[in-house]
């Protein structure tokens, strides 16, 4: 692709006006001649869109796109379409991205020729900023031109915030956004078992929000069935990825699920019905009977025993399970 723009940035917004000027003056401390910054509006309620368009007025570089709630899938598909960079990145309206990442990805990019690059995340409130325990192992070393093939940690590595991409490669790949939530994973992971190679850094190149007020963030609603029902589908949909692809690495992602999602489906078990809890546990089943059976080998007996109890759709077996584990936590799920 033929460009003068090197990089080009696609911001969803949707009714984050709290947030979105702190994300943006993050985003202005790596606006150079070469960036775009590509606003996607999906029909905020709030003034998130004339803070937009007043950002885009004072600054070259930053474009407004305005459209009717369509999800974020479709905001994100929407400003890749309208972008004309060489390399391609993502950034959620409520986040911020530290100085200086963007260049430091796109100076791993152009030095080792990969077709994306990840850096590492923490989490941040008005409080102060954290490590994620999940991804302190995948992102602990710097690794370039490596692959998820030979690096099954990276199976973690599904979010769609923390890269840059070389557009040839994303259109190659036929990368697209299609769910309506929790839709970064089964594109993300695609991507990496498409890509030939990828770097991976273990500096710091984004900063996630946890909502403080307003409305909570989707990974903040963890404990809602139609929440849980939302993981459930990103898991099957991200493990048929992985099964049409390289079946091999279905193992260490189904490992991670049942350990993680499956316990938090337990846990909401304990305060929801059998028939608020039926559809999410339902597609928690398809997940199961999917998943290569020797993968069991490898779990907890406490994993093992709820994966038996999610084949048989035995909900009031998994809210047992979910009660003591809530009591094992303190409650806290």
């Amino acid at each position: 692709m033929t460009s003068e723009i090197l990089l080009s940035v696609v911001v969803p917004v949707y009714d984050v006006e709290a947030y979105l000027e702190v994300c943006l003056q993050s985003l202005g401390l790596q606006l150079d001649r070469r960036m775009e910054v590509i606003l996607v509006d999906d029909g905020s309620s709030d003034d998130s869109l004339a803070i937009a368009r007043a950002w885009a007025r004072k600054r070259v570089g930053v474009r407004v796109l305005a459209q009717e709630h369509q999800g974020l899938s479709a905001a994100r598909n929407r400003g890749v379409g309208e972008s004309s960079g060489t390399f391609l990145a993502f950034c959620d309206a409520d986040d911020v991205v530290p100085e200086g990442s963007y260049r430091t990805l796109l100076a791993s990019l152009q030095e080792t020729g990969s077709d994306f690059v990840s850096g590492n995340v923490r989490r941040f409130d008005s409080s102060g900023i954290w490590a994620h325990p999940r991804y302190g192992n995948v992102f602990a070393t710097d690794r370039l031109r490596t692959h998820i093939t030979r690096d099954h940690r990276l199976v973690l590595d599904r979010m769609a915030w923390n890269k840059v991409f070389r557009r040839s490669f994303w259109d190659r790949a036929g990368l697209r956004f299609a769910l309506r939530e929790y839709e970064d994973a089964s594109v993300m992971i695609r991507a990496h078992l498409l890509a030939d190679a990828v770097d991976v850094l273990s500096r710091v190149v984004y900063h996630w929000r946890v909502r403080d007020f307003g409305p909570r963030s989707i990974t903040q609603r963890l404990y809602e069935p139609s929440n849980i029902e939302a993981r459930m589908t990103m898991a099957t949909e991200t493990g048929q990825v992985i099964q049409s692809i390289f079946p091999p690495l279905l193992s260490a992602f189904a490992a991670d699920i049942i350990h993680g999602d499956f316990w938090v489906l337990a846990c909401a078990a304990a305060s929801h019905s059998d028939e608020e809890m039926y559809p999410a546990t339902l597609r928690a089943n398809e997940f199961v009977a999917m998943r290569d059976p020797d993968c069991l080998m490898n779990l907890s007996p406490d994993d093992q025993e709820l994966v038996r109890r999610v084949a048989d759709l035995d909900i009031p077996a998994i809210r047992k399970l979910g009660v003591t584990r809530s009591q094992i936590l303190g409650g806290k799920g």
